[in-house]
């Protein structure tokens, strides 16, 4: 058996292939038969499991090898894409601002839909990258509250609840998701 059948050296050999997986197949299998060349001199045909150890760990961890190969590979172009976050598009943004604006308008009708658009519009909005932290939570707060001023003006004012409060009550609830609708819009997408 030489040095390079050795169960720690096929072992070593194996977790590198294995996290090296992302390298294309020539550059993968190019580092490994220099891996395999230089094990084949530097274990020669020893066989104490402490020898090839010491081998192993004077040409470096696994990880470490499939790093400097990884650092060594020029960028791709899928690369380049998944290492910076794609600016989602403003159709999308805009998307998201109108399904929540017109939720209190046309929540004030109270029907499934309605709750669907809010539902698809809180979605967009907490899974969008435009916005920070503190715009997401404004207009959801801003959203969600309409209902709840519409149920409490007419809880508070159901004793004399004519023209003029009802009125008021539905400005309120149009304006809170407008507002949200207009902050969202407002915001430049991207500056977080």
């Amino acid at each position: 058996m030489t040095g390079t059948e050795h169960p720690l050296v096929t072992d070593y050999l194996a977790t590198i292939e294995r996290e090296a997986s992302f390298l294309p197949a020539g550059r993968r299998e190019e580092l490994l038969a220099d891996l395999r060349e230089h094990l084949a001199v530097a274990v020669g045909e020893e066989q104490d499991p402490e020898a090839v150890r010491t081998a192993l760990e004077r040409l470096g961890s696994p990880s470490a090898i499939v790093a400097a190969a990884r650092a060594e590979e020029p960028e791709t172009p899928a690369a380049t894409a998944a290492a910076s976050p794609k600016a989602q598009s403003r159709t999308r943004n805009t998307v998201t601002a109108v399904l929540l604006g017109t939720t209190g308008l046309a929540g004030l009708a109270g029907s499934l839909p309605v709750v669907a658009a809010l539902i698809v519009g809180l979605v967009l909005l907490w899974t969008s990258d435009a916005w920070d932290r503190g715009t997401k939570v404004l207009a959801t707060a801003l959203t969600l509250a309409t209902p709840v001023v519409v149920a409490l003006g007419a809880f508070l004012l159901a004793a004399r609840f004519g023209p003029t409060e009802l009125l008021a009550v539905l400005a309120v609830g149009i304006a809170l998701p407008a507002t949200a609708a207009v902050r969202l819009l407002r915001t430049r997408p991207g500056a977080v």
